[in-house]
């Protein structure tokens, strides 16, 4: 994993060099090893570093000739057999950036993002031709933003801090406000800013002639087949398991290619534990890390299990409550959003922190899981929604009967539902037309199950980008690449076909209080009873738990003069009013928001903004 940046000035006129140098700086963390620049008057790209694949200068980048020019982040694990199929064999290194390179200038944009399978973010620039093309992973793993300012050039950059740093853009007021409610960190496309965006999974840019072309490569509906569904469908639970197996191994040995140290962040859940246990068997110097959050929430035993029963050293970070108030303005700097959805990165941060001190610069990562195998509570109780929800339609049912009563009762029958609307228009309703398009991939199969089967593909549309970007910024505020066997190509082309009645299952036990007599990831635990001791395998999920907003407590002089005051026009009276009548949490919320603000609104440093945080908020 590196760091890629740059710019294209759309109208041919010429950009200050010294930006690349800015750009390198502000992404040192992404690639500390080495940096590169390429520039051209109107076009500049740069390139931070963090080697994994042929150490030596023969991987640098910029990789280029008189002809084109590449700077790309990522990894291709299929690049060993990309590479026997170019038609130029003369390689100069070992590095995968290379069989990228040639890939493109033997088979062009179209036919190369066909064949490569990884995560990746890369620019290509054609000298002669004056094309560049800016390319993003099929599920968005790596990240990628861009935006037009009014010298009419584009920026791009793995973080927008990069161009923010040399370049102008407004911040959106309505975007900036919703992102209290997370919708930033999951979004395909739009940021706080306005005219800046985050390049959509699956997709490509094409920049020629002074325009600019959005294109779609891939759509995780792609994967849908009909043919493969029957085939799955028809097995028995053991040759599923078997097959399961066969590949899980498989793309956790892919993932494990690097000629740096390589790790696992472990938690003691089953999905970071198998991969615990299948590195073990293909990498015989895989670490393990992870992060113990201390007290009554701490799952170090679940990881230290694990570590025992493969023999195998643990690295842990003793995670305090306290910790996180010191590290909240840091881990905010370099998510780029307020911490609203996981508050987990900041002992995220730490682990990775632990990981970089011994030396290793990537590490498997358990995500994806959930979303291929629905491992989410919520997921697996959708289909007795109605059943839950019989009180309600009762009580509907009779006001439908006396609507000025009900319209009365539901303020969302008033102008009180315009809340959701505001929120959904304000993503440019992005999931819900994905949502509606991707379904009919599975009209194949009877009506009342098309939705149930389609939730491992909304999943890794929806619930996944946030997950992607706390692992990718905080892996990277440390310089370490996070890797995820579960979102390789092919497993994800299995899970989308995999029938539901191989992810749920069924019991006579009272598993779990949220869905009873219901077994979440059922596939995911089968393999588990033949590697894990039984404690793991049916280890519930808690999904990384942190005290966190709901425990904080800040003084209301925290939004003195701020952007929350800005925006809203409240003295300080006002706010005053506003955290003592509100619920901690939804003041939380709000705290992390100014927090993102006073360093990328109003641009006052982390050091000035911790010093503000630490005299202002407290744990309750």
């Amino acid at each position: 994993m590196c760091g890629i940046s740059g710019f294209y000035n759309l109208s041919l006129n010429t950009v200050n060099q010294d930006v690349l140098d800015t750009m390198i700086k502000q992404q040192h963390h992404r690639g500390p090893d080495s940096h590169g620049k390429y520039y051209g008057e109107y076009i500049g790209l740069a390139h931070n570093r963090l080697s994994l694949l042929d150490l030596s200068e023969r991987g640098a980048q910029p990789f280029r000739d008189n002809d084109d020019v590449l700077v790309y982040n990522g990894e291709i694990y299929n690049f060993q057999e990309v590479k026997k199929d170019l038609p130029d064999q003369n390689f100069q290194s070992t590095s995968d950036t290379e069989v990228l390179w040639k890939a493109l200038k033997a088979w062009g944009i179209e036919k190369t993002l066909e064949r490569i399978e990884g995560m990746f973010a890369f620019a290509w620039y054609n000298i002669k031709t004056k094309r560049l093309v800016l390319a993003r992973d099929r599920i968005g793993i790596k990240p990628l933003f861009f935006g037009i300012d009014k010298s009419n050039t584009l920026w791009f950059a793995s973080e927008a801090k990069a161009f923010m740093a040399v370049t102008e853009f407004e911040p959106d007021p309505v975007k900036m406000l919703y992102s209290t409610m997370g919708i930033l960190e999951k979004s395909w496309n739009y940021t706080a800013w306005k005219g800046v965006e985050t390049l959509s999974p699956g997709h490509y840019l094409e920049i020629e002639d002074g325009s600019i072309s959005k294109k779609k490569y891939f759509g995780i509906e792609q994967y849908v087949n009909e043919s493969e569904y029957d085939r799955l469908n028809g097995k028995s639970r053991n040759e599923v398991t078997d097959e399961f197996e066969h590949l899980f191994n498989k793309c956790v040995k892919k993932l494990l290619i690097s000629d740096a140290p390589v790790g696992a962040f472990v938690s003691g859940g089953i999905d970071s534990s198998l991969i615990g246990v299948y590195g073990c068997k293909n990498h015989q110097d895989l670490t393990f890390f992870t992060a113990n959050v201390l007290g009554a929430l701490s799952e170090f035993e679940g990881a230290k299990r694990l570590s025992n029963h493969l023999n195998k050293e643990l690295y842990d970070y003793p995670f305090k409550k306290e910790e996180a108030l010191e590290g909240v303005t840091g881990v905010t700097w370099h998510y780029e959003v307020p911490i609203t959805t996981h508050f987990n990165a900041i002992p995220f941060s730490k682990v990775s922190s632990v990981a970089r001190r011994e030396r290793v610069k990537a590490v498997l990562t358990g995500e994806g899981s959930d979303e291929l195998f629905l491992g989410y509570p919520r997921l697996l109780t959708s289909r007795y929604n109605n059943l839950i929800k019989a009180p309600y339609h009762l009580i509907d049912a009779i006001y439908s009967r006396l609507p000025k009563l009900g319209n009365y009762v539901d303020k969302n029958k008033g102008s009180g539902g315009l809340s959701d609307v505001f929120e959904l228009a304000s993503q440019r309703y992005t999931r819900q037309i994905i949502r509606n398009s991707a379904i009919k991939s599975y009209d194949f199969l009877p009506e009342k199950n098309r939705e149930l089967h389609y939730l491992t593909a909304q999943m890794l549309q929806e619930g996944i980008i946030a997950l992607l970007w706390r692992n990718d910024r905080m892996g990277m505020m440390h310089s370490i690449e996070s890797r995820f066997p579960f979102l390789d190509e092919e497993m994800l082309a299995f899970a989308v076909n995999l029938p539901v009645k191989f992810k749920i299952g069924r019991t006579s036990k009272f598993y779990n209080y949220k869905h009873p007599f219901m077994i979440d990831k059922w596939i995911v635990r089968n393999l588990a009873k033949r590697t894990l001791p039984s404690d793991l395998v049916w280890k519930k999920k808690n999904g990384f738990p942190t005290q966190g907003w709901r425990e904080i407590k800040t003084k209301p002089s925290f939004f003195y003069n701020g952007t929350v005051a800005d925006i809203f026009g409240l003295n300080k009276a006002e706010l005053d009013h506003m955290v003592e009548n509100s619920s901690t949490y939804h003041v939380g919320l709000l705290t992390s928001f100014e927090i993102w603000a006073k360093l990328f609104v109003e641009k006052q440093g982390v050091e000035n903004v911790n010093s503000t945080v630490q005299d202002h908020l407290s744990y309750v």
